[in-house]
C-alpha cells in the first residue's frame, strides 16, 4: 500500500480521532482511535522515530541526551519540508475496509532494518462481527508525519487537559454560580 496522504482529525461528536489514509491508487482506509489508543500510540511512535533516526550514521552519538536533541532537530527539519498545507483529498476513493471506520483495538509497530515501519492495526470486532486487520507500511517521513498529526489531534481533543474542580475555599454561592455557568456535558 503506497501511501499518498494522511489525515488525523478529532471528531467531537464521537470523541474519537478519525485517521484517514489515502493511497496513490485512490484507496482510503478509515480508522477510529479512541482516547485510550490515541494517547497510548504517541509514545511508541516517538520511540519509533528515535529508532529510525538512530539508523542514520549522522545521529549516532555517545550519550542519550545528544541523541534526543538530534532526533528533535530531524523532526523539526521534517516539519519544515513537509507539505502540511495541501488539504486532504476526499475525492472518490475505494474503501477496502468499508465506509464505516475500523474501530482500532490494538496497534503493533515493527521497525525493519531498512527504516520501513509497519503498523499492524486490529479491530477485535463486536459480538457477531469478524475481527479485521489492516497493515500500513510507512516510510520514515510518513512516521514523522503520522506522529505530528496525531500529536496535533490529541492536543485539539483536550484529552490531556486537567479537569477543573471548584476551589475548596469557595463559598456555597460561588460554587452554585460556577455550576450554573459551566457547559453542560449531557442531560437526562
Amino acid at each position: 500500500m503506497n501511501i499518498h496522504q494522511l489525515n488525523v482529525q478529532y471528531d467531537e461528536r464521537q470523541d474519537r480521532l478519525l485517521v484517514r489514509v489515502k493511497t496513490v491508487h485512490e484507496q482510503e482506509v478509515r480508522l477510529w482511535l479512541t482516547r485510550r489508543i490515541g494517547i497510548r500510540l504517541v509514545e511508541p511512535l516517538m520511540t519509533t522515530v528515535s529508532r529510525i533516526e538512530a539508523l542514520d550514521p549522522a545521529v549516532t552519538v555517545a550519550d542519550e541526551e545528544s541523541r534526543k536533541i538530534l532526533v528533535h532537530l530531524k523532526q523539526e527539519d521534517f516539519l519544515q519540508k513537509a507539505d502540511l498545507q495541501t488539504p486532504y483529498s476526499s475525492a472518490a476513493a475505494t474503501l477496502p475496509l468499508g465506509e464505516v471506520p475500523m474501530l482500532v483495538s490494538e496497534v503493533t509497530i515493527h521497525l525493519h532494518a531498512n527504516g520501513l515501519t509497519q503498523l499492524v492495526i486490529k479491530d477485535s470486532g463486536d459480538e457477531g462481527q469478524e475481527a479485521r486487520t489492516c497493515t500500513l507500511n510507512l516510510q520514515s517521513f510518513m512516521v514523522h508525519g503520522l506522529l505530528h498529526l496525531l500529536q496535533q489531534a490529541v492536543h485539539r481533543s483536550q484529552w490531556l487537559d486537567p479537569i477543573e474542580t471548584p476551589e475548596q475555599d469557595e463559598s456555597p454561592a460561588e460554587a452554585a454560580h460556577a455550576r450554573r455557568t459551566q457547559k453542560k456535558i449531557y442531560t437526562h
